[in-house]
Protein backbone atom coordinates (compact mmCIF):
# COMPACT_ATOMS: atom_id res chain seq x y z
CA UNK A 1 0.00 0.00 0.00
CA UNK A 2 2.97 2.56 0.61
CA UNK A 3 4.93 1.69 -2.71
CA UNK A 4 0.70 2.61 -4.24
CA UNK A 5 0.96 5.82 -2.45
CA UNK A 6 4.50 6.55 -3.23
CA UNK A 7 4.16 5.94 -7.42
CA UNK A 8 1.04 8.02 -6.55
CA UNK A 9 2.91 11.16 -5.41
CA UNK A 10 5.56 10.51 -7.93
CA UNK A 11 3.20 10.53 -10.77
CA UNK A 12 1.62 13.49 -9.25
CA UNK A 13 4.73 15.70 -9.37
CA UNK A 14 5.31 14.22 -12.98
CA UNK A 15 2.17 15.84 -13.77
CA UNK A 16 2.99 18.95 -12.23
CA UNK A 17 6.58 19.55 -13.98
CA UNK A 18 5.47 18.10 -17.32
CA UNK A 19 1.78 18.48 -18.10
CA UNK A 20 0.96 22.31 -19.28
CA UNK A 21 -2.70 23.76 -18.69
CA UNK A 22 -4.35 26.46 -20.78
CA UNK A 23 -4.38 28.44 -17.48
CA UNK A 24 -0.88 28.17 -17.17
CA UNK A 25 0.33 29.67 -20.01
CA UNK A 26 0.30 32.69 -19.45
CA UNK A 27 3.20 35.33 -18.41
CA UNK A 28 2.00 35.58 -15.10
CA UNK A 29 2.97 32.00 -14.14
CA UNK A 30 6.06 31.50 -15.88
CA UNK A 31 8.35 31.29 -13.46
CA UNK A 32 6.42 28.64 -11.32
CA UNK A 33 5.47 26.42 -14.09
CA UNK A 34 7.33 23.43 -13.31
CA UNK A 35 8.59 24.28 -10.16
CA UNK A 36 5.87 23.86 -8.19
CA UNK A 37 2.37 21.65 -7.65
CA UNK A 38 -0.51 21.91 -10.10
CA UNK A 39 -2.17 22.33 -6.74
CA UNK A 40 -0.57 25.17 -6.07
CA UNK A 41 -0.88 26.86 -9.05
CA UNK A 42 -4.57 25.97 -9.32
CA UNK A 43 -4.76 27.65 -5.47
CA UNK A 44 -2.98 31.07 -7.13
CA UNK A 45 -5.25 30.74 -10.30
CA UNK A 46 -8.46 31.32 -7.55
CA UNK A 47 -6.50 34.08 -5.68
CA UNK A 48 -6.33 35.86 -9.30
CA UNK A 49 -9.54 35.57 -9.68
CA UNK A 50 -9.79 37.86 -6.36
CA UNK A 51 -7.87 40.30 -7.59
CA UNK A 52 -10.44 42.09 -9.17
CA UNK A 53 -12.16 43.05 -6.10
CA UNK A 54 -9.35 43.36 -3.69
CA UNK A 55 -6.74 45.18 -5.57
CA UNK A 56 -3.64 46.20 -3.56
CA UNK A 57 -5.42 46.77 -0.35
CA UNK A 58 -4.46 44.15 2.28
CA UNK A 59 -7.35 45.48 4.17
CA UNK A 60 -9.79 43.81 1.91
CA UNK A 61 -7.64 40.77 1.13
CA UNK A 62 -7.22 39.39 4.69
CA UNK A 63 -4.28 37.61 3.65
CA UNK A 64 -5.33 34.42 5.09
CA UNK A 65 -3.62 31.75 1.99
CA UNK A 66 -0.35 33.60 2.74
CA UNK A 67 -0.78 32.90 6.28
CA UNK A 68 -2.08 30.06 6.18
CA UNK A 69 -0.42 28.07 2.76
CA UNK A 70 2.47 30.63 1.98
CA UNK A 71 1.04 31.32 -0.80
CA UNK A 72 0.86 34.56 -2.64
CA UNK A 73 -2.59 36.47 -1.67
CA UNK A 74 -4.77 38.79 -3.96
CA UNK A 75 -3.12 42.12 -3.22
CA UNK A 76 0.21 40.66 -3.52
CA UNK A 77 -0.70 38.73 -6.67
CA UNK A 78 -2.05 42.69 -7.62
CA UNK A 79 1.29 43.84 -7.88
CA UNK A 80 2.07 40.98 -10.86
CA UNK A 81 -0.36 41.00 -13.21
CA UNK A 82 1.86 42.72 -15.72
CA UNK A 83 4.94 40.76 -14.91
CA UNK A 84 5.21 36.86 -13.69
CA UNK A 85 4.98 35.69 -10.09
CA UNK A 86 8.58 35.34 -8.59
CA UNK A 87 9.20 31.62 -7.35
CA UNK A 88 10.29 33.34 -3.99
CA UNK A 89 6.78 34.42 -3.13
CA UNK A 90 6.14 31.01 -2.88
CA UNK A 91 6.90 28.67 0.66
CA UNK A 92 9.45 26.41 0.19
CA UNK A 93 7.07 23.32 1.15
CA UNK A 94 5.27 23.91 -2.49
CA UNK A 95 8.97 23.76 -4.33
CA UNK A 96 9.59 20.10 -3.59
CA UNK A 97 8.54 18.08 -6.55
CA UNK A 98 10.81 14.97 -5.72
CA UNK A 99 11.44 12.49 -2.75
CA UNK A 100 14.90 13.17 -3.03
CA UNK A 101 17.12 14.29 0.15
CA UNK A 102 18.86 17.32 -1.11
CA UNK A 103 20.68 17.65 1.68
CA UNK A 104 17.61 18.82 3.21
CA UNK A 105 18.01 16.89 6.74
CA UNK A 106 21.70 18.76 8.01
CA UNK A 107 21.41 20.63 10.27
CA UNK A 108 24.35 23.12 8.34
CA UNK A 109 22.74 24.72 4.81
CA UNK A 110 25.37 26.55 3.31
CA UNK A 111 26.00 29.30 0.12
CA UNK A 112 29.68 29.04 0.79
CA UNK A 113 30.07 27.58 -2.84
CA UNK A 114 27.97 29.37 -4.56
CA UNK A 115 29.42 32.61 -2.98
CA UNK A 116 33.20 31.71 -4.02
CA UNK A 117 31.42 31.34 -7.84
CA UNK A 118 29.74 34.46 -8.09
CA UNK A 119 32.41 36.76 -6.67
CA UNK A 120 34.75 34.47 -9.36
CA UNK A 121 32.53 35.78 -12.37
CA UNK A 122 31.56 39.22 -10.92
CA UNK A 123 35.12 39.75 -11.28
CA UNK A 124 35.44 38.39 -15.01
CA UNK A 125 32.70 40.80 -16.10
CA UNK A 126 32.77 43.93 -17.80
CA UNK A 127 31.31 46.91 -16.32
CA UNK A 128 27.98 46.72 -18.06
CA UNK A 129 27.77 43.04 -16.72
CA UNK A 130 28.67 43.81 -13.20
CA UNK A 131 26.37 46.23 -12.87
CA UNK A 132 23.55 43.91 -13.98
CA UNK A 133 24.77 41.50 -11.75
CA UNK A 134 24.87 43.46 -9.22
CA UNK A 135 21.03 44.75 -9.42
CA UNK A 136 20.03 40.99 -9.45
CA UNK A 137 21.76 39.96 -6.49
CA UNK A 138 20.20 43.44 -4.95
CA UNK A 139 17.08 42.02 -5.60
CA UNK A 140 17.31 38.59 -3.84
CA UNK A 141 19.63 40.19 -0.88
CA UNK A 142 16.86 43.15 -0.41
CA UNK A 143 13.83 41.01 -1.13
CA UNK A 144 11.41 43.30 0.64
CA UNK A 145 12.58 46.42 -0.90
CA UNK A 146 12.10 45.54 -4.74
CA UNK A 147 9.41 45.17 -6.40
CA UNK A 148 6.88 45.73 -3.61
CA UNK A 149 8.63 48.90 -2.07
CA UNK A 150 9.11 50.89 -5.44
CA UNK A 151 5.60 50.24 -6.30
CA UNK A 152 4.47 51.81 -3.28
CA UNK A 153 6.92 54.74 -3.11
CA UNK A 154 4.87 55.18 -6.71
CA UNK A 155 1.83 55.23 -5.11
CA UNK A 156 2.78 57.92 -2.39
CA UNK A 157 4.51 60.51 -5.07
CA UNK A 158 0.81 60.16 -7.01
Amino acid sequence: MITLQHTEIKKSFETSTHVVGHVFKVTLYKKLFGMVSRYVLNQIVAECERVTYVGIDSSHCGCVIRTTHGLPCPCELARYVFGSIPLVVIHMFWRKLSFSNQGLSKSKVSITKETKTISKRFQELDVYGKVTLKSKLWEIAFLDLNSVFSSKKDQNKA
